[in-house]
């Protein structure tokens, strides 16, 4: 495989016409790229593997604001049909006589049986903005107003710094702000649309596109090392795993996987690279998929949202499955993110931008049971919305501690309460290295 050249800082303009064309590979169908927030640090390591180096968080983003009362039904409550009408889930799989989950997340409430699931519920920030970008912003950076480094990124800071660009992978249409640091790298894998990133389905403009991926730029890196390692990783991984490609692939016969764009994949097909990722040598720490499907519901709701819960079944399914075969499934959690919920009533035929939402967290060291508190239907905000019960950092200090091992208080500028929702593990605190950087 021919190396690119040494890739020089991209302009605005150069990034989005080509989103980096200097700074990307392509292997077995997909492109592959090096983002740094801050490349003039990137060289400078400032964390040590420390704890949590065998565990890897997978994180599932759905954008566009999922509907978290028709994922997490509160069916033992009569005031969930009043205000849905026709838009209710009426036939919900049970998990304990009040909430019950979509009837299409059938393998996911087989994971409830097993006791590995957790529905954490209420979960929202203060003064909350409708908007999905500064909502996403405010999710993605773990600081309410969305400023600064992503709360990843800065986990990955001070724990990798840039030593290791494989700790952080993206898949999906281009890298995300959730995983953006001052120190560290993160590594995008995308289809073959290739150097120009396909637009998520809930993106409505143009300008959305820019601010999602503002303030990155290509990491001028040593390609011949930097490049030659990540090359060297994703083949593994992509072209040489068999279980991969019989994934991607309709049968055994058939060639290994080629590019055929985001309208040929799924969650599923996404959800199998990242099982691949984690079994492999690589062992990231930290896996974000997103770019699947819209959940911005305005219309059209009840078949559009089924199906959406289909597809997030399937891709959990189908993750799960991997990590199994392969005795690796009690170093893996994964976890939803959303940046809202959607309004509490229908508006006839779907359901507007809301507020609070329920996510849910699986894998064999998970507690599983309710977190949190389910939102009083009957106790609406002025603008007909719920009310959040938990802080989403709350979740995300939970997150922090009790999955990956390091304390949340640094990364997230501030103390929040803990879930307990995950296997009591050593929480390290991240030292006086980290706190020079602090949370910008």
């Amino acid at each position: 495989m021919t190396m690119p050249p040494e890739c020089p800082t991209v302009s605005r303009r150069q990034f989005l016409a080509g989103l980096g064309a200097t700074a990307a590979v392509s292997v077995a169908g997909y492109s592959v790229g090096i983002w740094g927030r801050n490349p003039a640090h990137a060289a400078t390591p400032i964390g040590d593997l420390g704890p949590g180096a065998d565990r890897t968080l997978v994180l599932i983003e759905m954008g566009g604001g999922n509907d978290a009362l028709s994922m997490v039904v509160p069916h033992g409550t009569a005031r969930y049909f009043d205000l849905r009408g026709n838009l209710a889930v009426s036939d919900a799989t049970d998990l304990d006589g009040s909430i019950g989950l979509h009837p299409n997340l059938s393998y996911t409430a087989e994971r409830w049986k097993q006791n590995d699931l957790a529905v954490v519920e209420g979960i929202g920030y203060p003064d909350p903005d409708l908007s999905h970008f500064s909502s996403m912003a405010t999710w993605w950076t773990g600081v309410p107003g969305g400023l600064g480094a992503g709360w990843l990124g800065r986990y990955l800071d001070a724990t990798v710094g840039a030593e290791d660009p494989l700790a952080g992978i993206v898949v999906g249409p281009g890298p995300s702000p959730a995983l953006s640091g001052e120190e560290s790298f993160v590594v995008s894998i995308q289809d073959d649309t290739g150097l120009r990133p396909s637009v998520p389905e809930w993106v409505d403009e143009p300008d959305e596109l820019t601010a999602m991926w503002a303030g990155f730029a290509n990491s001028p890196v040593d390609s011949p090392g930097l490049f030659g390692q990540v090359t060297s990783a994703i083949e593994q991984t992509v072209v040489a795993a068999d279980h991969l490609s019989a994934v991607l692939t309709p049968s055994e016969d058939a060639p290994a996987p080629q590019a055929q764009g985001r309208g040929a994949r799924t969650l599923a097909t996404d959800m199998a690279l990242a099982a691949q990722l984690v079994i492999s040598d690589i062992r990231p720490r930290v896996v974000l998929v997103h770019g699947f499907g819209d959940f911005d519901t305005h219309e059209g709701q009840a078949s559009r949202h089924a199906d959406l819960m289909t597809e997030l079944d399937d891709g959990i399914r189908a993750f799960f499955e991997i990590v199994e075969a392969a005795g690796a499934s009690d170093r893996v959690v994964v976890a939803t993110t959303s940046e809202f919920g959607r309004r509490a009533a229908s508006n006839g035929s779907g359901t507007d931008h809301g507020t609070a939402g329920a996510h849910l967290v699986i894998g064999d060291r998970v507690q599983g049971g309710r977190y949190g508190e389910s939102p009083d239907l009957s106790s609406l905000d002025n603008a007909g919305n719920l009310i959040h019960t938990v802080d989403y950092r709350s979740y995300y200090a939970s997150i922090l501690d009790e999955w990956l091992e390091v304390g949340h208080q640094d990364i997230l500028d501030g103390s929040f309460e803990t879930l307990g929702m995950i296997g009591a593990g050593h929480v390290a605190p991240i030292g006086a290295t980290w706190k020079r950087f602090g949370v910008r």
